[in-house]
């Protein structure tokens, strides 16, 4: 096979072609390193390799095929994963000075599974400095650029994982989310995404925390990134797994899907500025997906909302978030944040992030019950309705801004939102409202596009009930089609 005919093949059809023959895992990964060299240096996405091990693994995924027996559902594929994950093989920087050398001896629980069911890791992907930014630019890597537009951000932190995808230097991504780093790559370069149900794919390996850290932070939760919405579901079955210590005496499943068929789904759309920032270029964007699914009689109430304030949720998220992002600060770092936001207006960014970050315990108790009640009212939500779709961010991908790269340049920076310069850090919002709850979210292209740049959707389902976003997900490339590769 060519290179053209495998550069956006799908990670589903590739297992294929390499259970059938068509090409071994060692073509594969020559083609994706190609790739990798023909495009790389436009869009700076991967920025380790571990060449020489990936050829070993290449070589070992033929010579197991050509012996006959048990293969791996991924067995001889070659793909990239985000710089959060201890690899063997490679650094785990996390885009952070301190760990530029930093060498993992073990692989990410993740990462662990993934090479079990046969994947081959040749590269690590850019982020920002400590996952903790929508723009994926580091001191040790530099700045990740969109391939839909050089001039314009990828997203973070998973930015640089769903540019290489865009790209087709890898056909499979594993992420990360906590402040909708799976899911605003996704929307800005144009594939998929899924944020999974909090807790059902181990995080141990995953930086930050720091390495050896052995809890799972809340809301922080992993999952893959494609261009395609099967791959989603290929990809989330091989990580999802019960927590190391419970394994002696638990186990789950994903419950299937609530539906197999588009008409059968009674879909709710959050798609207006009444709550949160949106620019109304993208939501006619959103708006123009939601006619189609109209147009195939699919059932769709724009009114319904879940029994929530959404202020309320968004603080309480936010609490939540720099609580637990806040205990990895640098002494001087915490210090100053919460010296200078506490001499900030109240509601304001500076001071809600002082504020969570100098909390209290009762104070952080206080939110978690908060939570508990957000949880039932998603609950209910869930039971008159299937799914919701709502917008990623306020706006598609947006100038680079990173003069600066320190956390309070985040509350200086704008965004335009209908013309009108908006906190930077509103960018929060839209995934806190899934985020706080602990939901699942599926992100697929709308196949509209803004400024020439495309823009996506959260498909949001019911606590553990992933595979109702992956199917409608899959339902909607299937009717609709899906990814659509950029200009490069």
């Amino acid at each position: 096979m060519s290179g053209d005919d495998i550069t956006y093949s799908t990670a589903t059809d590739l297992v294929k072609m390499l259970a059938g023959g068509r090409i071994s895992a060692t073509e594969l990964l020559e083609e994706n390193l190609a790739r990798m060299r023909k495009v790389n240096p436009k869009i700076n996405a991967v920025v380790a390799l571990d060449e020489d091990g990936a050829r070993k693994a290449a070589r070992r995924a033929d010579e197991s095929r050509a012996g006959g027996g048990a293969l791996g559902p991924l067995h001889g594929l070659s793909m990239t994963i985000k710089d959060t994950f201890e690899v063997v093989g490679m650094t785990a920087t996390c885009g952070l000075e301190e760990l530029r050398d930093y060498r993992p001896a073990a692989d990410a629980a993740s990462v662990a599974r993934l090479r079990r069911a046969g994947a081959i890791f040749f590269g690590k992907t850019n982020l920002p400095p400590a996952a903790a930014d929508h723009q994926s630019c580091n001191p040790l890597f530099g700045l990740t650029r969109n391939p839909w537009n050089s001039e314009r951000t990828v997203g973070g932190s998973s930015g640089e994982a769903a540019a290489a995808l865009a790209a087709g230097m890898t056909p499979l991504e594993l992420g990360s989310d906590i402040g909708g780093s799976i899911r605003v790559p996704a929307h800005f370069c144009g594939v998929y995404g899924h944020k999974p149900s909090y807790g059902i794919v181990p995080l141990a390996g995953h930086i930050p925390p720091p390495p050896g850290h052995l809890s799972q932070p809340q809301l922080a939760v992993a999952g893959p990134l494609a261009r395609s919405a099967f791959d989603l579901e290929l990809l989330l079955d091989i990580v999802t797994d019960v927590p190391e210590l419970k394994q002696t005496a638990f186990c789950f499943a994903l419950r299937p899907a609530r539906h197999d068929d588009l008409r059968d789904f009674r879909v709710a759309v959050w798609n207006d500025a009444s709550a949160y920032p949106l620019d109304g270029a993208y939501a006619a964007a959103i708006d123009a997906l939601v006619e189609d699914l109209r147009q195939l009689d699919v059932k769709i109430d724009r009114v319904a909302r879940p029994a929530i304030d959404p202020a309320l949720s968004f603080r309480t998220y936010m609490q939540t978030l720099f609580g637990i992002i806040g205990v990895g600060f640098p002494p001087p770092l915490r210090d100053a944040i919460v010296a200078n936001g506490k001499a900030a207006p109240d509601g304001s960014y500076p001071r809600m992030v002082a504020d969570a970050v100098s909390q209290t315990y009762a104070e952080f108790a206080a939110a978690a019950e908060q939570r508990e009640h957000l949880f039932r009212a998603w609950r209910d939500f869930f039971t008159r309705y299937d799914v919701l779709l709502c917008p990623i961010t306020p706006t598609v991908a947006f100038p680079h801004d990173v003069a600066r790269l320190d956390m309070a340049a985040q509350f200086e920076r704008r965004i335009l939102v209908n013309g009108k310069a908006t906190p930077y850090m509103d960018n929060l919002m839209w995934p806190g409202l899934v985020t706080v709850a602990n939901l699942p979210a599926t992100v697929i292209p709308t196949r509209r596009y803004v400024e020439g740049l495309p823009s996506g959707v959260q498909i949001v389902g019911p606590y553990l009930e992933d595979r109702t976003t992956i199917k409608f997900a899959q339902l909607v490339e299937r009717e609709l089609g899906g990814f659509t590769p950029p200009p490069l």
